[in-house]
């Protein structure tokens, strides 16, 4: 069973890389980290964190914004349903939180 959601978190960060390459043209993207989790109301809930290289031009505010709107049909595609919670991290922050 482990290696079932295994599966599925990888299928899930497979889909977040390919919907953040079409929305952030610029984005230099370091590493997409997906782990299950639970939200305040303890649902099942996906949390993503997109790290991304400091030295390149920062995620679009406007974009971030509509991102999951954009994202969901794509989890939807490969069999998630968990709500996606999105983090952006630069990967120097992301390296120091470690």
């Amino acid at each position: 069973m482990v290696d079932t959601e295994r599966s599925a978190t990888d299928r899930a960060a497979g889909a977040v890389r390919e919907v953040l390459m079409e929305q952030f043209k610029d984005l230099q993207l370091v590493s997409v980290e997906v782990a299950e989790g639970y939200d305040a109301g303890d649902d099942p809930v996906l949390d993503i964190v997109v790290v991304y290289d400091p030295d390149g031009p920062e995620p679009d505010i406007s974009k971030v914004v509509g991102f999951v709107r954009h994202l969901r049909p794509a989890l939807s595609e490969v069999g998630e349903e968990r709500f996606p919670m999105m983090s952006y991290v630069p990967a120097d922050e992301y390296a120091e939180s470690a």
